[in-house]
C-alpha cells in the first residue's frame, strides 16, 4: 500500500570545497547561519544543515580525497549535488520507484545525516538530477527529570539555547514521544524547544499523590519554565495541551509570549465527554495498543482513569466565553478538517472568542498531529511565533 503522504522536499544538497566562505555567503542571503553540523563518516562528509522555511539547504563538505562529495566537486565543480524529498515509508517508495522503472544506488536504505534513512536514484533516469529519498527515524532525547513538590517530570529539549523558547504540550494521555516529538524535530532548526510529559503521562512519574487536574498541569508547565530558566516563551498544545497552554496564557499572561493550539476544544457537553472518555476504557483497546502503552506510560490504567475523571469535570467549567476572551497574547488556532473528535466548528469556535487570533485549516483524516502535514503545521507556527519583521537574523 503506498503511503497517504506525498513526498515533500526535504532538503537541496550543496557541494562545497570550503564551507567557511558558503556560510558567510548565505548568512548574507539568508541571515542565518548553519544549526547543525554533522559528519557521516560511511559517506566521507560533513553536513551543513541551514534552516530554509519549509525545507534544508545542506552544504556537503568532503571528509577525505576519496569521498564521493570529492569526487563529485573534481567532476561537476562546486554547486547544486541533490534533491532530497522526505517520505513516511522509505520501504513502500523503494518498492515503488522500482516498479515504475526507475534504478536505485541502493538495495537498502542507508543511513544519513539527521537522522535520516536515504535511498539515491540513478540520474539518468532523473534527467541528470541527483534525487535523494529519505525518512525520518524517530530520535527522542533522553530526557531531563525536573523536580516538583509532587513528583518529576520528563522534560526534553532539542534546538540552541541562543533561539527563542518554545514549549510543546502534547494531548490527553498523549507523551512527548507519541504526539509533539515529531514537531519538535521540524521546529529544532528556530527554536530552543522544550516538550514535557504532563503529570502522570509519558516518561514522568506517575504523581499518585496528586489529582490530575488544569491546576496541576499549569504548574507543570511553570516548573518547565523556570527549569530552562525562561521567564516567558511560546507555547503550543495540541488537544489537551491547547487547553493547558490557553489556561496558562489566562492565569499568567507574561509567562507566554505567544500562543498556538491545534486540535483543540473549549466548548464541552456531555455527549463530547461520552465520546471522549469512550476512548479512554482500557478494556476496550486492541491487545497491540494495549501493549504499545505499556512502553509509553509508567501506569497507563490508572493515567486513563485518571484522565476519565478529569475528561468528566470539563463541562463545569465556569465563563468559558469570558475565560478565553481575557487570553490577550497573538494566538495561532489550527484544526484538521476532519477531525473525528473535535469537529471545525471547535476551532471556530476559539477562533471567535479569543481576541487576537488567527484560524488555519490543515487538510487531515483524524484527530492526531501526526494525521495532518507535520511540515505544513511546522511551517505555520514558524510563521506565527516569529514573524518575519522580528526573526533572528541568527
Amino acid at each position: 500500500m503506498i503511503s497517504s503522504l506525498l513526498p515533500r522536499l526535504e532538503h537541496v544538497g550543496i557541494a562545497v570545497a570550503d564551507p567557511g566562505p558558503v556560510r558567510t555567503l548565505y548568512r548574507r542571503l539568508l541571515g542565518t547561519l548553519p544549526y547543525k553540523v554533522e559528519e557521516v563518516q560511511d559517506q566521507g562528509v560533513a553536513t551543513h544543515f541551514i534552516a530554509a522555511g519549509a525545507a534544508k539547504l545542506e552544504l556537503l563538505e568532503a571528509l577525505h580525497e576519496d569521498s564521493p562529495i570529492a569526487r563529485h566537486i573534481a567532476k561537476r565543480g562546486e554547486g547544486l549535488h541533490h534533491l532530497a524529498f522526505e517520505v513516511d515509508n522509505l520501504t513502500t517508495h523503494m518498492a515503488r520507484l522500482q516498479e515504475a522503472g526507475f534504478r536505485l544506488l541502493q538495495d537498502e536504505p542507508q543511513p544519513g545525516a539527521d537522522g535520516k534513512r536515504i535511498v539515491f536514484l540513478h540520474p539518468k533516469d532523473t534527467h541528470g538530477v541527483l534525487v535523494e529519498f529519505c525518512e525520518s527515524q524517530p530520535v527522542l532525547p533522553t530526557p531531563t527529570m525536573v523536580a516538583t513538590p509532587d513528583g518529576a517530570l520528563a522534560v526534553y529539549s532539542w534546538g540552541s539555547a541562543d533561539r527563542p523558547p518554545l514549549v510543546l504540550l502534547h494531548g490527553a494521555a498523549g507523551s512527548t514521544r507519541t504526539e509533539t516529538a515529531v514537531l519538535a524535530r521540524a521546529l529544532a532548526p528556530h527554536f530552543h524547544i522544550a516538550a514535557l510529559d504532563f503529570s502522570g503521562h509519558g516518561a514522568s512519574d506517575v504523581f499518585a499523590g496528586a489529582p490530575l487536574t488544569a491546576d496541576l498541569f499549569v504548574a507543570n508547565v511553570q516548573a518547565v519554565l523556570a527549569s530552562f530558566g525562561w521567564s516567558a516563551a511560546h507555547v503550543f498544545g495540541f488537544s489537551m495541551g491547547g487547553y493547558i497552554a490557553a489556561e496558562l496564557a489566562r492565569r499568567h499572561p507574561a509567562q507566554v509570549s505567544r500562543l498556538a493550539v491545534h486540535a483543540s476544544n473549549a466548548f464541552w457537553d456531555e455527549a463530547l465527554v461520552a465520546e471522549m472518555n469512550a476512548r479512554l476504557q482500557p478494556d476496550a483497546l486492541p491487545s497491540h495498543v494495549q501493549a504499545q502503552l505499556e512502553h509509553i506510560h509508567r501506569d497507563w490504567r490508572l493515567l486513563f482513569d485518571r484522565m476519565r475523571t478529569f475528561v468528566a469535570g470539563l463541562p463545569d467549567l465556569p465563563d468559558v466565553p469570558g475565560r478565553l476572551q481575557s487570553i490577550q497574547q497573538p494566538t495561532l488556532i489550527t484544526a484538521a478538517d476532519q477531525d473525528d473528535l473535535f469537529p471545525l466548528q471547535s476551532a471556530l469556535d476559539l477562533h471567535a472568542h479569543v481576541p487576537h487570533s488567527r484560524l488555519g485549516v490543515l487538510p487531515g483524516t483524524r484527530h492526531g498531529i501526526a494525521r495532518v502535514s507535520v511540515p505544513a503545521l511546522a511551517e505555520l507556527l514558524h510563521a506565527h511565533f516569529l514573524p518575519k519583521a522580528s526573526r533572528s537574523s541568527g
